[in-house]
């Protein structure tokens, strides 16, 4: 979890320089095969802005040495995301073209923040710790239900055991 807390961290710095009303409400590790917003009679995660980190998966590598067997090499898949609300109209008209584009350029700012985060673990974690750090696709999520926003992978290569744990 060392390399998730680490990404969060980073990833938490990276957001709290965008503009305060851009600024998830929520930012925090989630568990699960996704992440979904939660919502309560006195909260909207989605509304108050939610961006999380959260382990996506952990396979071993191949023993370069010894073929077929497995080694202490882990290929860690974290996940950094961010949602926030889409545009309201009315009853009678759809959110408006100005609407969309703040939803957009908010979006942007959000995988803005996601590449800061990247850079920063690249920088925080020694090559003991990390193998290989690389960006995976970030991918635009939403609409849904109410939720817009954007997710993007990190591939870590590090050692279980030893220096660095998921």
């Amino acid at each position: 979890m060392d390399v998730a807390q680490e990404l969060l961290n980073c990833y938490s710095t990276a957001l709290n320089t965008l503009p305060a009303a851009d600024i998830p409400g929520t930012i925090c590790l989630r568990h699960g095969d996704g992440v979904a917003p939660l919502l309560g009679t006195q909260a909207d995660e989605c509304c108050s802005g939610l961006a999380w980190v959260r382990i996506k998966s952990v396979e071993p590598l191949r023993s370069e040495s010894l073929p077929g067997c497995p080694s202490a090499e882990r290929r860690v898949i974290l996940e950094m995301g961010a949602v926030h609300c889409l545009p309201w109209g009315t009853v009678q008209t759809p959110p408006a073209c100005e609407q969309w584009t703040d939803v957009a350029l908010r979006a942007d700012a959000y995988h803005g923040a996601m590449e800061a985060a990247l850079c920063c673990l690249r920088g925080s974690l020694s090559r003991d710790d990390a193998e290989q750090i690389e960006a995976g696709m970030y991918e635009p999520v939403g609409p849904d239900a109410n939720c817009v926003g954007g997710t993007m992978e990190v591939i870590v290569e590090t050692s279980c055991g030893c220096g660095v744990t998921t």
